[in-house]
């Protein structure tokens, strides 16, 4: 089984150890040697990170994944109390749910097949045209008027047809040179 990194995952992981790095040594001490020489090794070298420690870490503009690691990591190796470590859990669970439950009904069979929420949209063009020509007087239009296709009763009969002179002679040259 083999794991794609993208580079999104490298970015998340530079800011993260970015963070690490700038803790203090107590938190930097509880987390394991392996996971801070993989954010270490694993980390984009060319992108650069900067974070106000005055602002809280979702108002500095990093990935969502880089927030969600430092929240693990929280839950995980920093956080001392227990309850809060519970609660966090919870939450954790219940974003979980709604994420699972929102993806459900985005893709479910039930609303994919389903026509009745459709919503027609006029086209714009058609829409423009149809105004331009309510308020030009000078441009008449005639798409709304229909003709009745002629039925075969309306057809002039091919066998009462009368032939010019011109196409009486061109009958006889063509029947002169093909019928032989």
């Amino acid at each position: 089984m083999s794991v794609v990194i993208t580079k999104e995952d490298l970015k998340a992981y530079t800011e993260v150890d970015y963070i690490i790095n700038h803790m203090n040594e107590k938190y930097i001490a509880m987390l394991p040697k392996n996971l801070l020489n993989f954010f270490d090794t694993i980390k984009d070298p060319d992108y650069e990170v900067y974070v106000n420690p005055y602002k809280p870490l979702q108002d500095q503009g990093l990935t969502k994944y880089a927030l969600e690691i430092i929240a693990l990591l929280h839950v995980r190796f920093w956080c001392e109390d227990q309850k809060r470590k519970e609660e966090l859990l919870e939450k954790m669970r219940d974003n979980q749910e709604k994420f699972e439950a929102q993806l459900k009904e985005q893709f479910s069979v039930d609303k994919i097949f389903d026509n009745t929420n459709k919503v027609s949209k006029e086209d714009p063009l058609v829409s423009a045209y149809s105004k331009y020509t309510e308020t030009n007087p000078d441009i008449h239009d005639y798409t709304d008027l229909r003709e009745e296709t002629n039925t075969k009763s309306d057809l002039p009969d091919p066998i009462n047809k009368k032939i010019s002179i011109f196409g009486k002679i061109k009958l006889f040259f063509t029947k002169k040179l093909f019928i032989k």
